[in-house]
């Protein structure tokens, strides 16, 4: 190994054995200095508990313009409307089930006149087609609390006492496990992921569907008739009259009309039936 380094060209360096005072200055620092010092007081600020800082507000979301709000709007009907759709489906496919006829229409408080001081909320599967039309669903979730609302009050109305009541009882049952396994079933659960999305963003920002249909339950409009005085036996007999709809093509329900109409819901029940 000698003979690789030259001693001409200064490749090679000679080490001499440190003198006494050489090993003093070189442990005099590491020992005297630093080992030989008293340990750091606990009092420092170094050994102090830290102070525990309330956690920092997330940073505020960016505001979408006009033209992102509305594209975002869009998305979000789009996605509702199928929602809407397969709703409508699943609410016609219960309708026609011959089972679940007593919850397709209101109870006729003729019939069951004690039936409002029993039950608060009533509820059937027209209703629940009115509500899907009036985009008040927007998910399948909140569908199924009124179908829930359906088959408790059934319940709570029919006892367990007389097999007619008992069999009320079990179609409500029935109803409810229908819709429920239809439902889970056919409905993906990314979409009903992206159904709850949207409720809880509108619910943030605080609006409604704006392309739900207007004027869905409103009553006709009484017309005042130009030229008369309220003093006018005439004119106020004319103010009696209902009213038509303008460009109504539909007559008013009298006389052979009226019996026709009849006589067609009467036929629609039995083919539902």
């Amino acid at each position: 190994i000698k003979d690789l380094f030259i001693n001409d060209y200064k490749e090679v360096f000679k080490v001499q054995l440190p003198t006494k005072e050489e090993r003093r200055a070189f442990f005099e620092d590491l020992v005297v200095n630093q080992a030989a010092k008293p340990p750091a007081s606990k009092n420092n600020a170094a050994w102090r508990p830290l102070e525990v800082l309330p956690v920092a507000p997330p940073p505020k979301p960016r505001e979408l313009t006009e033209e992102e709000i509305r594209q975002l709007e869009e998305q979000e009907e789009d996605t509702l409307r199928e929602l809407r759709i397969f709703l409508r489906d699943v609410t016609h496919r219960l309708a026609v089930d011959r089972r679940f006829r007593a919850f397709t229409k209101p109870v006729d408080p003729e019939e069951v006149p004690d039936y409002d001081a029993v039950i608060k909320q009533p509820m059937d599967l027209s209703a629940v087609l009115s509500k899907i039309d009036l985009h008040q669903y927007l998910t399948a979730g909140d569908f199924l609390k009124d179908i829930d609302l359906i088959c408790s009050n059934a319940l709570e109305y029919n006892p367990d006492k007389d097999p007619g009541d008992r069999l009320i009882r079990h179609r409500a049952c029935t109803l409810r496990d229908t819709a429920y396994a239809i439902v889970r079933e056919e409905m993906d659960e990314d979409f009903e992921q992206s159904c709850e999305e949207i409720k809880e963003s509108r619910k943030k920002r605080g609006i409604s569907s704006k392309y739900a249909p207007s004027y869905y339950h409103v009553m006709p409009k009484e017309n005042s008739v130009p030229g008369c005085k309220k003093t006018d036996s005439k004119c106020n007999e004319k103010m009696k009259m209902p009213t038509v709809p303008v460009d109504s093509s539909t007559p008013r329900c009298n006389g052979k009309l009226h019996f026709i109409q009849s006589f067609l819901e009467k036929v629609l029940r039995l083919l539902i039936t």
